[in-house]
């Protein structure tokens, strides 16, 4: 009986009162079946968030209300709120933790970017980042890479493997990505091991946003498959640049990747090479010195 006159009273309460919580907004969002029929597409748009996963996203920290501003405080909202486009880059850009010049080049190549061009008014940052679960590159470890490959190739293909989602926001159809990445060996490979931007995006930086146009995407191998790789550049920057602080700079170019980067490193390989250059120059260096001794004691006789 206590139990439901709380709950009644809590429904009597200033809608204000009951969404000013995170608490509160999950209680509705938290839940699974949580969507609503989208009017413009004829679809069911999922309205759902993981409490688990917000906890761990870069935007744990927030309150809800940090993001969604007017017309979120009561419920049902507002329809304006409804269509409400998040702007990212108005705290980003202003805020002391971040720097800005990292999302003044955010902002300049997501605005020349592919997509955008198609979409100009359709495309923003929460298109592919889903805040509730966006966490970015160099939060993860070294061991955390091939989560990161698949977190950001799902955002890629979340649109890109889904005719009906391609059809609603361009009006036409796209080519089967495996008839369109027909020249790649070992496709599948590939897309566990690397990220859909690695080859779409105009520049060897980490945080480039400038998706090119598939005709523009890159194509050579050797690009990757090399010393110089421009994963180091972009998706291993971080090992990378951990290596050199736990070997040193010189230890870290000399135990450096040989082949793919992250794919084919073997540390115990790489020490037994060392072993075996070793033992190699000691017998030389010894053999050396046994012919020396026996010239000399020639030479005494």
């Amino acid at each position: 009986m206590m139990r439901f006159f709380l709950l009644a009273l809590l429904l009597l309460l200033p809608n204000r009162l009951v969404q000013a919580d995170d608490t509160a907004c999950l209680r509705c969002h938290g839940m699974q079946s949580m969507a609503y029929l989208d009017p413009t597409t004829g679809g069911l748009r999922n309205l759902a968030i993981d409490a688990k996963a917000l906890a761990a996203s870069s935007h744990a920290k927030l309150n809800c209300r940090s993001c969604h501003g007017p017309g979120f405080e009561a419920f049902p909202h507002f329809e304006e709120a409804k269509r409400e486009a998040l702007h990212c880059l108005e705290c980003h850009k202003g805020n002391d933790r971040f720097p800005y010049a990292l999302f003044e080049t955010v902002e300049k190549g997501f605005m020349r970017s592919n997509h955008v061009r198609a979409m100009p008014d359709r495309f923003f940052c929460s298109s592919c980042h889903d805040p509730h679960v966006f966490h970015g590159l160099f939060q993860t470890r070294v061991e955390d890479v091939p989560q990161q490959v698949k977190q950001d190739n799902t955002i890629c293909l979340n649109c890109h493997q889904n005719n009906e989602r391609i059809k609603d926001l361009t009006g036409r159809m796209m080519p089967a990505l495996q008839r369109s990445h027909a020249w790649l060996p070992e496709l599948q490979r590939h897309w566990q091991a690397v990220r859909c931007v690695e080859c779409h995006t105009g520049s060897n930086r980490p945080q480039d946003h400038f998706i090119v146009d598939r005709s523009l995407a890159l194509r050579d191998c050797v690009a990757c498959h090399s010393r110089n790789s421009l994963l180091t550049s972009k998706l291993y920057l971080y090992q990378a640049t951990e290596e050199r602080q736990k070997y040193g700079f010189v230890n870290a170019l000399v135990l450096n990747n040989a082949y793919v980067i992250g794919m084919t490193r073997n540390l115990w390989l790489d020490w037994a090479s060392l072993a075996l250059l070793g033992v190699t120059v000691l017998v030389l260096l010894a053999h050396g010195f046994a012919r020396w001794l026996l010239t000399r004691k020639r030479g005494d006789v």
